[in-house]
């Protein structure tokens, strides 16, 4: 976690997630970008009758909004109160899932630590938060923080699982964030209503052979019942102070993700806990 983006609108959010980057740059002697991404409206206005449009300088308006967002940056550094000083500043004109995108495939970032109120209602379903798009997207894992967050504070990693003997790479990833946090992995098997349940004991005979088949260390495994995955997880997670939740996401787009969703995407809306996902498209 050499390289870690921060999209950033200044919101509280915002601020809280620029603060957790910097801790955690900090630890591993890394870099936080701060971006702003500035989607510019139909530069135009009414003109006089015959014209009914006048251009407006873009390059003017961008100037000015940089000059602002400049200002701003420096007014939540402040605030925050961080003193690391391996942190810089970039404004950035486009679509602010598509800037987040490219900036992640061009300044090779590791990690990204969004802010995020999540969405709900008609917003969640026609457009969703810039989060959920990212989390979606993103070839490198994301962090969501919703509230002020120290590295100190984490303790417990509950880490929901369908016990799939295939990925590798995100339980070595898990293990990356068991070192960082120094923090005990929940692993967690939500046994939920929409399935063929199983008997509590196989679950746990299950759970206890997934562990050893990954050789993890300092865990503990838990089953819960819930009527859906999102409740169990969220219920859980209620119950264990100092958490974070560390989930897996397919990154369903377009049709799919209409029709099926993202568990991780709903995790990531309406908890209030950081989550953590990877995407294990590419796993």
């Amino acid at each position: 976690m050499k390289k870690i983006l921060v999209p950033c609108d200044f919101s509280a959010a915002a601020r809280h997630a620029y603060r957790f980057a910097t801790e955690i740059a900090g630890i591993n002697n890394g870099e936080v970008i701060v971006v702003k991404a500035i989607e510019l409206p139909n530069l135009y206005g009414n003109g006089m009758p015959g014209q009914p449009y006048s251009f407006v300088d873009p390059v003017a308006v961008i100037s000015e909004w940089t000059q602002a967002a400049e200002k701003d940056f420096e007014v939540m550094k402040k605030a925050v109160g961080s003193t690391f000083a391996n942190a810089s500043f970039r404004v950035e004109t486009g679509d602010v899932t598509d800037t987040i995108l490219q900036m992640i495939q061009a300044e090779e970032i590791d990690l990204v630590v969004m802010g995020t109120n999540g969405a709900d209602g008609l917003k969640e379903f026609f457009v969703g938060s810039n989060t959920e798009k990212i989390v979606r997207s993103s070839p490198v894992p994301v962090f969501a923080i919703h509230n002020a967050l120290h590295v100190s504070d984490v303790k417990n990693i509950i880490f929901p699982t369908s016990l799939d003997l295939t990925q590798n790479t995100l339980i070595e990833k898990i293990k990356g964030l068991q070192q960082l946090f120094h923090a005990v992995i929940h692993v967690l098997y939500i046994n939920y209503f929409t399935t063929t349940l199983v008997s509590d004991s196989e679950a746990q005979a299950s759970l206890e052979s997934y562990a050893r088949f990954y050789n993890l260390e300092n865990y503990c495994l838990h089953v819960s019942r819930s009527a859906n995955l999102e409740e169990g997880i969220a219920a859980y997670a209620e119950r264990i102070p100092h958490s974070i939740i560390a989930m897996a996401t397919h990154g369903n787009k377009g049709l799919a993700h209409l029709l099926m969703g993202s568990i991780a995407e709903d995790v990531v809306n309406h908890v209030s806990e950081p989550v953590w996902t990877y995407s294990i498209v590419q796993s």
